[in-house]
């Protein structure tokens, strides 16, 4: 996971620090120079150089698919790994998985743009009906930038258990996804854990933005980066691991009763 991801972002970061050097260096600005230039400078410096910013964008034209790519393919494969033994169980799962695990994301993608368009729509017409700078800040600043923020992470966890329920469970895409949006509702531990999580790695990105790295040396400076990447895929390994968890234990309690309701139903018969 640390090797991919210091990988992804070798391979998009390259390309644009090599295009930003060529501009910065033909304005007159070093590169270390526009690291600590204001925004309307900064603004200034990309207007003129507009064969940098078609560079970026065709960058993300074709990373942005690559990354959604290895977003799917790594968690089916961390999931079917944290819950089968086996040489190369992670490299099967990718395999195996992928495909449905893509569809899978589908999904949850068409409800997130469902849910993010009805927040929005219900934004509006309660602005309409209420007036004052107050309400309003409160209403579009507090509200609903929480109310996005906490809708979107439930799909997420909806997600991501719906993708243990098709690698491990071996349901079809369909079912998962019906089954994925029950476990917000059917165990309070899912909740528990994913919050627990998401804030940990919030944590984590607030203390790389916090960090001033500019103002040490290049090595130390790296060093720092490469911790908090490995940092980063600790945080994705136990997440997914702990959900895991959780799922085989909800599942193997499920089973006895699931059994002895199948016995009883074959007695009767």
């Amino acid at each position: 996971m640390y090797v991919a991801n210091l990988t992804l972002g070798l391979i998009l970061s390259i390309p644009i620090f090599v295009a930003f050097s060529s501009a910065t260096e033909l304005s007159g600005f070093s590169s270390e120079m526009a690291q600590d230039l204001d925004i309307s400078l900064m603004a200034d410096l990309f207007a003129e150089s507009g064969p940098l910013v078609q560079i970026i964008m065709a960058q993300l034209l074709w990373f942005i698919p690559l990354l959604f790519l290895w977003k799917v393919a790594s968690s089916a494969g961390l999931t079917h790994a944290l819950s089968a033994t086996g040489d190369r169980s992670f490299w099967q799962g990718v395999g195996r998985y992928t495909g449905k695990s893509a569809l899978l994301g589908l999904f949850y993608f068409g409800m997130t743009i469902v849910f993010l368009v009805g927040v929005i729509l219900l934004v509006a017409i309660v602005s309409s009906m209420i007036s004052g700078e107050v309400a309003s800040f409160w209403l579009q600043f507090v509200f609903m930038p929480l109310v996005l923020f906490l809708g979107v992470a439930f799909i997420d966890m909806m997600h991501d258990f719906g993708r243990a329920e098709l690698v491990i469970a071996g349901k079809s895409v369909k079912d998962s996804w019906l089954e994925g949006m029950k476990w917000p509702f059917r165990s309070g531990d899912a909740n528990t854990i994913y919050l627990g999580w998401m804030f940990t790695g919030v944590i984590l990105l607030l203390i790389l933005l916090m960090l001033d790295l500019s103002m040490t040396g290049i090595l130390i400076a790296f060093i720092v980066q490469q911790l908090l990447l490995f940092a980063r895929a600790l945080i994705t390994v136990g997440w997914i691991g702990s959900e895991v968890h959780l799922f085989e234990t909800v599942r193997n309690s499920m089973n006895p009763t699931i059994a002895s309701d199948s016995t009883n139903l074959d007695s009767a018969v």
